[in-house]
């Protein structure tokens, strides 16, 4: 019988990854499920999600900075505790699982959860690149499923790791909830929302994934031709003072503004005229489904991968090839002030449903308590 589970990640910092394995844990804990969340590095910026976690949930910080460096603690963590299943989640992260797991000599059972495209988010060349296949080739099979979070991200790592076991499948992250439409609701306060002004709004980490660069430069063509425009990037990374210098070298500065990082972006939805995703690559990107889910209008990169998947090839959004300025500028434009993609409001609320956290926090559970 299903008792005692751990979800194992590296952070609590700000990331989609993060907030759904939370949503997770939360909601397993609410069944009456012991959970224990264990993390690897509580400092600083990477404990932004903590106030997030349900004090139902007991937090096994074990405070050793990089991931590789938790093999040990949490090899005693399993021995101890005997936990009867453990879900990881990231690659490295699920090969210390593997390790550890091993080392313990336990029975606990394994999910590891696949939640980006390795052949994009993966950087790696020559032996280093040989040794993460091998390593994954070896722990992977441990796991009783390897969750994927889109049938792209399934397709890619099968590929990109040459991975010939049959224990992968998809299972949606879950992005949409009750609390999710009561912070819809929450007011915000922001210079650009006004009854003239045409508010595009990005939501994300400022990283190389998420092209905000591609996005600002596809903007100024935009906001060239239609001065009452504007641009919000919401969210925080290590690329901020490049974008600021780009704002700044487009003469953007008063028109474009990246306000950092908000625990409830979803509120700024419905002042928004326009959502945009820029991506370079994701695995599925929950701020996409949450905007279409609000009812705003949305234009988004047809990268690998989920956008295609969750727009349903282009039936609920505009959809553009990456680094396309020209495109993403035109259907920007197309989206603010010409024909938009039409559709049933009905057909996009049982397409949401598949991203709800009731059904996804099923497919889990059903994961969790079979025995193959």
């Amino acid at each position: 019988m299903l008792n005692k589970v751990m979800f194992f990640l590296p952070s609590l910092g700000g990331g989609g990854a993060e907030r759904t394995v939370i949503q997770l844990a939360n909601s397993f804990a609410e069944q009456g499920l012991k959970i224990h969340l264990g993390v690897c590095d509580l400092n600083g910026e990477k404990a932004k999600l903590l106030p997030e976690v349900s004090p139902k949930i007991e937090l096994v910080n074990f405070n050793c900075g990089r991931v590789m460096n938790s093999i040990t603690p949490l090899k005693i963590k399993m021995k101890t505790e005997r936990y009867d299943c453990l879900i990881a989640t990231q690659t490295h992260t699920n090969i210390v699982a593997g390790i550890a797991k091993k080392l313990a000599g336990v029975k606990t059972r394994l999910i590891f959860r696949e939640v980006s495209t390795p052949s994009k988010n993966m950087k790696l060349q020559g032996i280093a690149k040989f040794v993460l296949k091998t390593l994954v080739n070896w722990t992977y099979p441990m796991a009783q499923q390897v969750v994927c979070v889109s049938k792209g991200v399934e397709t890619d790592f099968r590929e990109y790791y040459s991975y010939k076991q049959n224990n992968l499948s998809t299972i949606y992250n879950p992005v949409l909830d009750d609390a999710y439409f009561e912070k819809l609701n929450a007011p915000v306060s922001h210079k650009f929302f006004n009854e003239t002004n045409k508010v595009i709004l990005a939501v994300g980490r400022l990283t190389e994934a998420k092209n905000f660069g591609f996005l600002i430069r596809s903007f100024k063509a935009l906001h060239d031709q239609y001065v009452d425009t504007r641009l919000i990037i919401l969210g925080e990374g290590e690329l901020r003072t490049e974008f600021e210098a780009l704002v700044n070298e487009l003469g953007l500065k008063d028109v474009v503004d990246l306000p950092g990082f908000d625990p409830n972006p979803y509120a700024y939805f419905k002042y928004a005229s326009l959502f945009v995703l820029s991506s370079n690559w994701e695995g599925l990107p929950g701020v996409l489904i949450q905007a279409l889910a609000s009812n705003v209008k949305v234009v988004s990169t047809d990268c690998p991968s989920g956008p295609r998947e969750i727009l349903a090839d282009g039936q609920f959004g505009l959809l553009v090839p990456c680094d396309d300025q020209k495109a993403l500028s035109h259907a920007m434009h197309q989206a603010l002030y010409h024909d938009y993609v039409e559709f049933d409001a009905e057909d996009v609320k049982q397409h949401c449903l598949q991203f709800h956290k009731d059904t996804v926090v099923h497919q889990y559970r059903d994961l969790l308590e079979s025995k193959a």
